[in-house]
This record gives C-alpha cells, structure tokens and sequence, in this order.
C-alpha cells in the first residue's frame, strides 16, 4: 500500500508512514462488513470558488442519506503590507440548509491563520431536513479586489453518508485509516500493489516455482498465478463474472489447456542474464466487453486460439512439436512435387522490433 506514493511500510518492515490503520476483506462470498467503518459514503467533487455575491447551491434528493459531509477550504490565505510582508488573514463561510422555505445557517466557519497552498478542511451535518431540500454555501467576507489580499475561498465536494455496514461480497476491499494531519494542506491519495485473483489450478501444480509434480489426476486447487492458460479456465467457468453460466468445466478441455500451461511456465532468458516465464498474463478489466473479445485477448496472449470442437471449448497454440507426417515424393501423384512463387517486391511485410540493451539498466 502506497499513500501520496510512498510505501507504507518499506522493504525492511520499517514503517514509513505512522499512525496507519488498514482493515480489508479479500472478496469471499460472503463477507462481514470491515470492522471500524460504520457508513459508506458517496462523494459529490465540485471544485467551485464561492464568491461573496454568488452563493452555491446544490439539492439533496436522496432519501437515505443520514449525514453530509461537506469539504470546503482556501486556494491562499495572506495578506501583503507596502513593505512585503506577509501577514495571516482570515475569511468568514456559511453553511445553509433550506428547511420549509427558509435559509438556516447551520455552519458559521472562519479560517484564520497564514496559508500558502490550498487548505481544506471538513465538517459533518447530521440534523437534516425532509427530503429534497437545498443546501448553499455563502462566503461573508468581501471578495479581494487586490492581489495583496489572497482569500479565494472554495466548495471542494460534498459527501451523501449513508450509516449502514456493507460488505460487498465477491468484492476484494479496503479501508483505511490515517491521521491527516501530517500530511499538511496536501490531499491524501492511496494505491495498491496487488497479486489479483485466486484462480483454480492443477492439484499438481506449484505456482511459486512454476512446475508440475507428477502426473495430473485433473484436479484442481486454489492458488495465485498469473499463467494465461489458468487465467483464461477462471474466465470461461465462473459463474460471476466469465461464462459460468453458459460453459462448465467439463465444456473446456483442460488438457489442451494443461499442455499449454506448462509451455507458458517454461523459463527463457530475461535479456538480463537471468530467466523468466515465457508467457504471463497481468491485466485489469475494468469495462464490461464481449466475451469472444476478452477469450481473443487473453488467447493471444499465449499464441493460441480457441476452437469449438462440437463438443467442448479446446485450443491449439503455435509451439515446437513433434512431427506428426512425412510426406515425400511417392505421397504425390505424379511423383512429383509442384511449387509455385511469387515476387519478392510483391511480399509485403511490417515488422516492429524493440531492443532492449542488457547493458542500459
């Protein structure tokens, strides 16, 4: 986990980052809610300046939202004297809710001090009123008309919370904990580096070392592995989010797959002096496409294409094999063989080559 892209904790163990809490959930069907975070919340970013004349306004429509939370702030906030100084400044906001027709101030706010870079801040309404009703943000103090005074003031989002524990299942998620103040003015951002999905893989097979023990019985197990033949099994069977529901298992021919698998596992040289798989797959699908489009992609992956038989899903990838015939001149009619050419200038070709130098890092 990286907060503001810096690692929580290092490579040592060593924290980096202090006074960080994080609970999640791996995406079990089902799963309990994460312990800790009693509300979801769905944020509304607006990112307007509110200027003394022109209040923003914005209506609340939905009927279970039990609390707002409303982030609002400063660009700058200083103000300069004839010799250059510097001096802290302050401005003055109103929060209102409109309740049967009238404008009620339920947040009188002023931000003091001297302010370089943009500062928010937030605070949460919990007494709202019958639903739809309007909420505005109104600036008191009079807009600078100078650049010596810098006092932009700015609605930065509001947040519709609803008080109800979810836990999303067959989802993986996360929730985090942080003490923003050591971050300052600065907006706190996360990101993770994640493995991805449990796949089935053979019962036979170490996904760590990447090699097959035995003969396979055609069992399976769940673990981690980024081998696009096992990838591509996960999304042709399950039921969720692949073909589940159309192919089973026994639709797919997992020996095709199993042949192909291992061919993918097979180490090559990296360019580096070391080695690497030959073939891994580690992807996002973030957008809802065809299914024949999604088996391509991973398909090609692999160097194979998928084939329906007549009777299940199997797949023939292009790869070093045996001789399967010879054929020689008493296989032909005639005894002899005919070949036909064509133009050199007629041949056309594209070919991409990238290098990369072993020697350049």
């Amino acid at each position: 986990m990286l907060i503001n892209n810096t690692p929580v904790v290092d490579a040592d163990g060593n924290s980096n980052i202090h006074g960080v809490t994080v609970v999640y959930q791996v995406g079990e069907t089902p799963q309990a809610p994460l312990e800790g975070f009693e509300a979801s919340g769905a944020e509304t970013v607006l990112g307007v300046e509110v200027k003394h004349d022109n209040p923003v306004t914005r209506t609340v429509v939905s009927e279970n939202v039990d609390r707002l939370r409303f982030t609002f702030g400063v660009q700058m906030l200083q103000e300069t004297t004839d010799k250059g100084d510097r001096n802290p400044s302050s401005v003055n906001l109103l929060i209102q809710f409109q309740r049967s027709g009238i404008w009620n101030t339920e947040f009188d706010i002023t931000i003091n001090g001297k302010i370089t870079t943009q500062y928010l801040a937030s605070v949460v309404a919990d007494n709202l009123p019958p639903r739809p009703f309007s909420v505005r943000m109104v600036r008191v103090t009079p807009d600078s008309t100078t650049d010596r005074l810098q006092n932009k003031t700015l609605w930065s989002s509001y947040t519709e919370i609803i008080d109800i524990r979810q836990g999303y299942p067959g989802t993986a998620v996360a929730g985090l904990l942080v003490d923003a103040e050591q971050f300052g003015s600065q907006q706190v951002t996360r990101n993770y580096h994640l493995r991805g999905r449990i796949f089935q893989v053979p019962s036979n097979y170490d996904p760590d070392t990447r090699t097959y023990t035995g003969l396979w019985d055609g069992a399976f197990k769940p673990a981690y592995t980024n081998n696009p033949a096992w990838c591509t099994m996960d999304k042709l069977t399950h039921p969720r989010y692949g073909l589940g529901r159309r192919i089973g298992g026994a639709d797919v021919d997992k020996w095709a797959l199993y042949a192909i698998a291992q061919y993918c596992d097979q180490p090559v040289p990296d360019g580096f002096g070391g080695t690497e798989p030959r073939m891994t797959l580690n992807a996002y699908i973030t957008t809802q496409r065809k299914a024949y489009d999604v088996l391509a992609d991973f398909c090609s992956v692999m160097r194979c294409m998928p084939v329906w038989n007549g009777r299940k899903m199997t797949f023939i990838q292009d790869r070093p094999s045996d001789k399967a015939w010879t054929y020689t001149n008493g296989n032909v009619v005639g005894g002899r063989f005919k070949y036909s050419f064509s133009a050199l200038k007629d041949r056309h070709n594209a070919v991409e080559v990238r290098y990369t130098d072993p020697l350049n890092g």
